[in-house]
């Protein structure tokens, strides 16, 4: 088998990196179509996404091998041996080391860092001294290595290239699903009455231990439960402060598992508040889909989340509970002000969707082998 394209969907089914993996393959299957050239995807058995009929479906060995282990390293060097591509594309930064050997030194390498967040010191990021020595060492070699690296937004861009500054940046930002953009059906909501939504995982850098701070400042004033979507029984073992601190707020807090998407749909468009409040993003999505959803949105100051949320969210400094606590007395309670800005999300949402290039990498990876001179 030969492909011009490689491209690794193995994670298409984890948040964030799938989403951004979903909105690639159409784009990539479009765009080297046109320009007669083929494409490849790497998936494990079982989890294969929907591809076109001319594209390949490579199968991964071995199968379901982790983001950052060995596993995925001979998984890579299998495929990439097995193919003989023109180019491969990994979406997240561990470097595929197979690209480094003589006999691969034809195939273009790209990558996708979508955050500097494994390179943050650890109250930051949660990670050991290790594991951020290994994730410099990766992006170093994607920038010795790689045509291109993607971002999803300028801001990460600008980040990572305070550590890579020769390396070679595009931005590719992440469109909401046309499905966000749908009326939601109500009644599959797993949840009744008024509540405050965040949608995500718990990991150190979401700082959700805040947001529970904030949170138990305002309860007795509010009528809100604050429902924590998308961890389940992972928030013991990613965050225990965020454990310790729910439990203290009895169940005026409550968890909830991954949900299927109509479920997932209504529980954010039911929603008084979706609240942000990472110290560090890539971009953001969930903001994005809450305001496609007709939910008001709070987001952290940071740079990712002004470039990405722009005037359709209210912002706050999170590293201060206080400040969020008097946005969420604000609005929880003026249903004038959180109805303009629940509009103010609508809008920017549908301006953001009509300026960004969706085949932005897709481009990119075809002018590479042209300019190349790859047939």
């Amino acid at each position: 088998m030969r492909a011009d394209l490689l491209f690794d969907v193995r994670h298409i089914e984890q948040s964030g990196i799938g989403t951004y993996i979903g909105v690639q393959i159409p784009a990539l299957e479009e765009v080297l179509s046109q320009h007669g050239r083929t494409l490849a995807v790497l998936a494990d058995r079982g989890n294969v996404p929907d591809v076109a009929a001319k594209t390949e479906v490579v199968y991964a060995e071995p199968a379901r091998a982790a983001m950052f282990s060995l596993g995925e390293q001979r998984a890579w060097d299998h495929a990439i041996g097995t193919v003989r591509p023109g180019s491969f594309w990994t979406p997240h930064f561990p470097h595929p080391l197979t690209l480094l050997r003589p006999r691969h030194r034809s195939v273009l390498a790209f990558s996708t860092v979508h955050d500097d967040n494994y390179l943050l010191p650890e109250q930051i990021s949660g990670m050991s001294r290790a594991r951020r020595l290994y994730a410099r060492a990766m992006l170093e070699a994607d920038a010795r290595r790689c045509h291109t690296i993607f971002t999803p937004s300028q801001a990460s861009a600008d980040a990572l290239a305070g550590y890579v500054p020769a390396a070679r940046f595009v931005v590719t930002e992440i469109p909401v699903s046309r499905q966000w953009l749908q009326p939601p059906d109500s009644t599959l909501s797993p949840v009744t009455g008024r509540y405050i939504l965040y949608l995500g995982n718990v990991k150190r850098h979401k700082n959700v231990l805040a947001l529970l701070q904030a949170y138990s400042q305002v309860q007795q004033s509010i009528p809100h439960r604050l429902m924590i979507a998308g961890s389940g029984a992972s928030v013991r073992t990613l965050d225990g402060r965020v454990q310790e601190q729910a439990t203290a707020l009895g169940d005026r807090v409550q968890f909830i598992s991954r949900l299927e998407f109509d479920a997932l749909h209504a529980l954010v468009a039911g929603a008084d508040l979706l609240v942000m409040p990472s110290f560090n993003e890539g971009a953001g999505l969930p903001p994005l889909e809450a305001m496609a959803s007709g939910t008001a949105v709070l987001c952290s100051d940071i740079p990712s989340l002004r470039e990405t949320c722009g005037s359709g969210a209210e912002y706050f400094d999170p590293h201060d509970p206080g400040q969020l606590a008097r946005l969420l007395t604000r609005f929880a309670t003026d249903d004038a002000a959180r109805t303009e800005l629940a509009a103010r999300g609508a809008a920017h949402v549908r301006t953001r969707q009509q300026r960004i290039h969706v085949t932005a990498a897709a481009d990119t990876i075809v002018a590479a082998l042209a300019s190349e001179g790859r047939r």
